[in-house]
C-alpha cells in the first residue's frame, strides 16, 4: 500500500510541476514578445518625428521657382516613411489636388504635412500618422 501510494504521489507532483513550467515557459515568451513589440513602437514614433522634421526642413530649404515638393519617400532600417504635403495658396491652379486656394495673404504658402510610418518587418504591424500645419 505505500509504494502504490508513494508512486502516485511523485506521478502527481511530476504532473504539477510540468504544468508550472508551461506556465513559466508561457509568460516569459508573452513578456519577451512585448519587449519586442514595445521597443519597435519606440523605434516607429522616432521615425516618425525624424520624417516630419525632414520634412520641415526639406520645406524650408526648396526653391518653389522650381515647383512645389509634393511628395518625399523615405528608409529607415524597419520603417518606410511617407510625406505628402497640401499647400494653401493664394494663386493655386485649378486642377491641381496638392492646392487649395486661399484668399487671406496672412497664410499664403501654409502647407499641410502628412507623414505616415510603417513598418517593414512583418510580425510587428506598426503603422504612425502625424499630421502637422507648417506656417510660413
Amino acid at each position: 500500500m505505500k509504494k502504490g501510494f508513494s508512486l502516485l504521489l511523485s506521478i502527481i507532483f511530476m504532473v504539477v510541476m510540468a504544468i508550472i513550467g508551461v506556465m513559466i515557459m508561457k509568460f516569459s515568451a508573452s513578456s519577451s514578445k512585448h519587449a519586442s513589440t514595445s521597443m519597435m513602437d519606440i523605434r516607429a514614433n522616432l521615425a516618425l518625428r525624424s520624417a516630419t522634421e525632414y520634412a520641415i526642413l526639406a520645406l524650408q530649404g526648396h526653391d518653389y521657382k522650381n515647383g512645389r515638393i509634393n511628395e518625399i519617400n523615405l528608409s529607415y532600417p524597419f520603417f518606410n516613411a511617407n510625406i505628402k504635403f497640401h499647400y494653401f495658396l493664394t494663386n493655386c491652379p485649378a486642377n491641381d489636388a496638392n492646392c487649395s486656394l486661399i484668399s487671406t495673404q496672412d497664410t499664403n504658402g501654409t502647407v499641410l504635412v502628412y507623414v505616415t510610418v510603417t513598418s517593414k518587418l512583418p510580425q510587428f504591424h506598426i503603422r504612425k500618422v502625424k499630421i502637422t500645419l507648417q506656417n510660413p
